[in-house]
């Protein structure tokens, strides 16, 4: 063996773990850079999710999700799973006794989205591995890296639980790629996606298309797939019972829930598991009209079970706001927004989001014609189909697509590289899917074709936080009495983080009453949203004139409370008790 030769092939033989090194390296490089290491991230979302471990560790039941200072009076039950809590808990707890329990936060929370990362990149590669083939390994690797090595998912800091929900579909799905449909790799697979739909129902359709993937594979193939249809299904089946009974209280077990882990999803995944199982143990050796009955049944009985324990969860938990709620909240929510609303304002960000999973869908689609492991790519094709139609309706869920464009994209690179297609290819096409494979050159494309003037969201939101100084309003805050605060959505998670007081307003759907409520008050005019405020016993109000929130509603309310205050119009009802802040802090006067 030369040299030169011998240089690849220890790379890909040791590709999981210098692919993984690389791109924790990476996310660690720019966290340090940007002194953020150690800190919780920037997402509200993060931010809250370390305000529900905290309270966990302070001493709040495993099974009490219910925010206490969120909303109005009696608080917010919060729909997110515990399962994220307890391995950033953990860390936390054993931490505690040597650096404290603020720096052990802030240990565990650096280093849980560097754990969660080496899931993904453990997947891509055992995917390649998977594929097989000349070149195919060391391609995920280079692919993998370019989407990864400043995921914002995986940056420390970073505990929301997208992260976790991203390594286990991913992982999920490259389980089922071998022909061969291993017992052991079937199993782990229904876990996984079992973990997955518990921990969130962004989820859910996901694990319903490869479920359904596994189902007609199984009717297609018959005897061979048994035993692996068997465990799929018995496996999905029992991690659904065992998180259901982990994270649901007791008295929960009956009540129905559209929008979390309930008895809905318990039902109908058990049903549909154990039925499956069963079919397949049964019909495997059948025939194919017989298997396909069988299939049948086994759907009849999910959906019956839906239809019976939870019929609203068949539309959008979402549908429940009010209609203010959509417009003014929901339809102003970054990651709720479609794709589309950046075609026209920012081409680059269309680009990015979008352009490597249509690549890895168009190399899906070739690769299945040539019959180039055609149940592979089929199960690719619809993974990204689902991830397109999804990312198109709101626009995070274009990471799921990325990562699932990586190994069709890699198949594809190396078996043009490797001169694999007859009539021949030019080798050097492998260049041009690398090049398409980039999520950076999409966004350098749609850069140049249409250059922005606008700075980016993100930029911009930085720019405003830094000009409202949310550390000296919290230390301002913390020299009051504790009360409840109306401020912008965002603000809330810092408030409940960094301060005692409770918050009105903030981006979780289920506080339905502090949304409308907040909503009210920020379009009224003085003399209603003074009614407004002593309804919802609101003690502060904060007003930041460089927030997008409070310029919203100042230009949508032109003579509301809002933008008299902006104008300098201060009701006698409310008093200034912040004149040095950026962010003014106004307590309200009882009528």
């Amino acid at each position: 063996m030369t040299a030169s030769s011998g240089l690849p092939r220890l790379a890909e033989d040791h590709a999981a773990v210098l692919l993984s090194a690389a791109v924790v390296l990476s996310l660690m490089i720019v966290s340090l850079l940007s002194g953020s290491f150690g800190q919780i991230g920037p997402d509200g979302d993060d931010v809250m999710r370390l305000v529900q471990i905290r309270e966990l560790l302070d001493g709040q039941g495993w099974y009490d999700l219910r925010q206490p200072r969120l909303g109005p009076e009696g608080g917010t039950l919060m729909h997110w799973s515990r399962l994220v809590d307890l391995p950033i808990a953990a860390i936390a707890f054993v931490l505690a006794p040597f650096l404290g329990q603020e720096a052990a936060l802030g240990f565990a929370v650096s280093i849980w989205p560097l754990i969660s990362v080496l899931i993904v990149t453990g997947a891509l590669i055992a995917g390649a591995r998977a594929l097989g083939g000349q070149g195919v390994v060391l391609f995920t690797a280079v692919l993998g890296f370019a989407v990864l090595y400043r995921h914002f998912r995986f940056l420390p800091g970073a505990i929301d639980h997208h992260n976790l929900q991203l390594g286990l579909v991913l992982l999920g799905t490259v389980l089922l790629l071998t022909r061969e449909r291993p017992a052991a790799q079937m199993a782990l697979s229904g876990l996984c996606l079992s973990l997955a739909a518990a921990i969130g129902v962004e989820v859910h359709l996901f694990v319903a298309v490869l479920a359904a993937f596994v189902a007609i594979d199984w009717a297609i193939t018959g005897a061979p797939a048994q035993r692996g249809a068997v465990v799929f299904g018995a496996s999905f089946a029992a991690g659904l019972a065992v998180t259901f009974l982990a994270t649901v209280p007791p008295l929960d077990y009956w009540t129905a829930r559209c929008d979390a882990h309930s008895s809905v999803t318990l039902l109908a995944g058990l049903g549909g598991g154990v039925a499956f199982a069963l079919a397949a143990q049964v019909t495997s050796n059948k025939s194919l009209a017989i298997r396909a009955a069988a299939l049948a049944n086994v759907a009849a009985i999910s959906a019956a079970l839906v239809l019976v324990s939870g019929p609203a969860c068949l539309g959008n938990p979402l549908d429940a706001l009010s209609p203010q709620a959509r417009e003014l909240w929901l339809a102003r929510v970054d990651e709720a927004r479609p794709t589309f609303a950046y075609l026209d304002v920012r081409l680059d960000e269309f680009l990015f989001r979008l352009g490597t999973m249509v690549a890895g869908l168009a190399a899906a689609i070739w690769l299945a014609l040539r019959r180039d492991q055609t149940r592979a790519q089929l199960l690719f094709i619809l993974m990204l189909m689902v991830s397109l139609v999804f990312a198109l309706y709101q626009t995070r869920f274009y990471v799921f697509g990325q990562l699932f464009a990586v190994l069709p994209l890699a198949m594809l690179a190396a078996r043009l590289n490797a001169g694999a297609f007859e009539p021949p290819v030019p080798r050097l096409a492998y260049l041009g899917v690398v090049i398409l494979a980039l999520p950076a050159i999409w966004g350098l494309a749609g850069a140049a074709l249409a250059p922005s003037k606008a700075p980016p969201m993100s930029a911009l939101a930085a720019e405003a936080a830094a000009a409202c100084n949310p550390q000296e309003t919290h230390a301002a805050l913390n020299a009051l009495p504790p009360g409840r605060i109306l401020a912008p959505a965002s603000d809330t998670p810092g408030l409940l983080l960094e301060t005692r007081h409770s918050a009105l307003y903030g981006h979780y759907h289920r506080n339905t009453a502090g949304i409308d409520a907040a909503l009210g008050i920020f379009t009224a005019a003085p003399d209603a949203a003074r009614a407004r405020l002593a309804a919802a016993r609101v003690d502060y109000l904060l007003v930041c004139p460089a927030d997008a929130d409070i310029r919203f509603f100042a230009e949508r309310a032109p003579d509301g409370l809002i933008a008299g205050l902006l104008s300098g119009e201060v009701p006698v009802w409310l008093e200034p008790v912040s004149p040095d802040t950026p962010t003014a802090i106004y307590r309200v006067r009882p009528r």
